[in-house]
């Protein structure tokens, strides 16, 4: 599991690594995702969102008798879900869009004034045209209208871009059109002279469904009865209008709901009312003809306790019931309350069987008087109570009063809750970080540069005796060599191991001469050459450095030496061996300059004039680096290291194809079949894979 955390983190640096070395491809993509980020930023029109909070009212009957709190036989208990989704219907909704006019929609043209949020407003009120009287392959697209030299007055153009009204604010026009009549209304504007405004109307199914996208409605917390309405919209005030309209409309219709609930239950009570008079009048008649037929009649208190028990059982039982169909309505049979209830129902009517059983025990007359009692007793009650409720409902009827109340209406907000600018410019930088990432990644994976050493010794077959990466670039000062500023510079560190190698390589009888080239210019030969002999002529070697490129050589600028001192002179006889070989300030280093560029480079290195000034400079020093043009440009190469017993081969990481490096070495050992080969990768970038990183200071 370590292991693999870490391999983890070593992708990741040298992905961020890749990624800093191709910042010429990064900056640009963040760059111009930044512009993006912040032109969507602009364009997207700012949204206001506003509320309203609603409460739900759920009135319980808490009174006594059978008929006690009708009110609950019409209020709404109906949970807050169901309530939601009343909220959300046709009905609710499709008023509002109606009074709002929400289905016209002004939508000005100019993308300059959006971007920099200085659109128009225009608010239709009504835009009928006649359709149908158009031929089936008219183009029915948008109307235009533009305002004029104020606020107050616009001009109004078909789809065909005709002018068809020039009108005021506020004024309903009606006009002929396609052998109909169009009518047209604006009740505000504001706009500057000039701008336009795309005009089209949506049908009602429609405009429901874009206001749902933009309306919501939920309960805040649980079970509170307390409901939040919440509206989107790019116009403030509009976004206020809707909200409020939604509430009062939902509070109107929920009271008229109530009251027509009420009317109903008033009508029917009112019918019943008769009868319950007429059943408590004959209830009376009976037990008043059946006193004067046995007479007065003294009512003991055993049969007092049986009557006053059995009134109070009747009632509760009668109160219970009605709870039970109140809490139908909310619940289904099996829920835990209805089980209560139903309990709670059959231990009344036991005992109410116990009360009859007890009655029986009774003389027959004191059984008469106390059945005649109860039905006198309870008919009174049941009248009184209906008197009661009607009086309630007539009450209600005439107050308007609703299970809705509006806690808080909508208010005009200053700040918009749309667009997060810095949540979109994060994202777009974000997005142009991946895209650079990609490219940068793609660029890899396609690229023919060859990066691993074991992969070019494998299909070579030659070593990579030293892997330098880039040195301090201000290393070299004046006419010294890095590797004499510098001695612990890591690249200094690489071309040590470089020397090492080259001496474990060179038998006995070996000629002490190396050559050095590279396959294209700019790989960085020149550099191995001077701080490799720089190193040499540290271990207390008599080296000589030959700058072998009489094309474009460089070493003189090196060391601060003169051209036309060099080796061209020599070899076209201008010029002595000692007078072209000048020490430096590095001690024990000696170099030959490349001289003034002759006509036939290729024929005097390859000349025997050459051969046997490499044979008398082999008598005079114990190390001879030769260093030459790039091999895949010219021949002087392979025809400067004849002589050679150790070449060299500089190539640049991640540059060059396998292809190319392999025919590099092929043209540089066609002269020198017998010579020991390898190769340097210069510029290289170590990879946190590789168990440390090339900024690892002295060692």
């Amino acid at each position: 599991m370590a292991s693999s955390t870490k391999k983890e983190e070593t992708d990741l640096f040298d992905l961020l690594k890749d990624l800093a070395k191709n910042w010429h491809i990064m900056l640009p993509c963040l760059i111009l995702s930044g512009i993006l980020g912040v032109f969507v930023a602009m364009w997207i029109r700012p949204v206001y969102q506003v509320d309203a909070l609603l409460q739900i009212e759920s009135k319980n009957n808490k009174g006594a008798g059978m008929m006690a709190g009708l009110g609950s036989l019409f209020a709404t208990t109906s949970p807050a879900e169901t309530e939601i989704e009343l909220i959300k219907s046709r009905q609710i909704i499709g008023d509002a869009v109606e009074k709002m006019h929400l289905q016209y929609n002004a939508e000005p043209t100019s993308k300059v004034n959006r971007l920099f949020h200085k659109e128009g407003r225009m608010e239709i009120n009504q835009f009928e045209v006649p359709w149908e009287m158009l031929p089936e392959d008219d183009e029915r697209g948008p109307w235009i209208a533009a305002a004029k030299d104020d606020s107050t007055e616009f001009k109004l153009f078909d789809h065909h871009k005709k002018l068809v009204l020039e009108g005021k604010v506020g004024v309903t026009y009606k006009f002929p059109y396609a052998g109909d009549t169009a009518v047209f209304s604006i009740y505000k504007m504001s706009a500057k002279k000039g701008q336009k405004f795309e005009i089209t109307k949506i049908n009602r199914l429609d405009a429901i469904s874009a206001f749902k996208s933009a309306f919501d409605v939920k309960e805040k917390g649980k079970k509170t009865g307390v409901l939040e309405f919440t509206y989107k919209d790019i116009y403030p005030d509009r976004a206020v209008a809707v909200v409020n309209e939604i509430a009062t409309s939902y509070l109107r219709q929920n009271v008229e709901q109530r009251n027509a609930e009420a009317q109903k239950t008033l009508e029917f009570l009112e019918k019943q009312l008769p009868d319950v008079k007429a059943q408590m009048d004959s209830s009376l008649l009976k037990y008043n003809t059946f006193r004067h037929q046995v007479g007065s009649v003294d009512i003991n208190a055993e049969t007092r306790i049986v009557l006053e028990k059995r009134s109070k059982l009747q009632q509760d039982l009668l109160n219970l019931q009605q709870r039970k169909q109140e809490a139908v309505r909310l619940f289904q049979p099996e829920h835990p309350t209805i089980k209560t209830l139903e309990e709670q129902e059959q231990a009344l009517k036991r005992e109410l069987s116990i009360n009859y059983s007890e009655t029986k025990k009774l003389p027959a007359t004191q059984q008469e008087v106390l059945k005649l009692t109860n039905e006198v007793d309870m008919s009174k009650i049941m009248y009184t109570s209906m008197l009661n409720n009607i009086q309630q409902l007539k009450l209600v009827s005439a107050g308007e009063v609703g299970s809705v109340r509006i806690v808080d209406f909508a208010e005009q907000v200053t700040r918009p809750t749309k667009p997060k600018k810095k949540i979109i410019f994060c994202i777009a930088l974000f997005l142009g970080f991946l895209f650079g990432a990609g490219i940068v990644t793609i660029k890899n994976k396609f690229s023919s540069g060859v990066k691993d050493a074991h992969f070019i010794e494998r299909e070579t077959g030659f070593s990579v005796y030293a892997k330098v990466p880039k040195g301090n670039p201000k290393g070299t000062k004046g006419s010294r060599p890095l590797a004499v500023v510098e001695p612990d510079d890591v690249a200094i560190e690489s071309l040590r191991a470089l020397r090492s190698s080259l001496e474990f390589s060179m038998d006995e009888g070996c000629r002490p001469i190396i050559g050095v080239s590279g396959l294209i210019p700019g790989v960085g030969k020149s550099f191995i050459s001077v701080n490799l002999a720089a190193l040499c002529a540290g271990l207390g070697k008599k080296v000589l450095l030959i700058d072998a490129d009489l094309r474009k050589g460089r070493l003189h600028k090196e060391f601060g030496i003169k051209r036309s001192d060099g080796l061209s002179q020599h070899l076209l006889r201008k010029a002595s061996l000692n007078e072209i070989i000048h020490s430096t300030e590095v001690e024990n280093l000696f170099v030959m300059p490349c001289g003034n560029v002759p006509s036939n480079p290729s024929e005097i290195l390859g000349s025997k004039h050459y051969s046997d000034m490499i044979d008398e400079l082999e008598k005079q020093f114990d190390l001879i680096i030769i260093d030459t043009p790039p091999i895949m440009l010219v021949t002087d190469a392979a025809l400067a290291c004849r002589q050679a017993s150790q070449i060299v081969m500089v190539i640049e990481y991640n540059k060059h194809s396998i292809e190319a490096i392999q025919d590099g070495m092929k043209q540089l050992l066609k002269g020198n079949a017998e010579a020991h080969a390898s190769f340097v990768i210069n510029k290289y970038e170590h990879g946190h894979s590789d168990g440390y990183g090339y900024k690892y200071g002295k060692y």
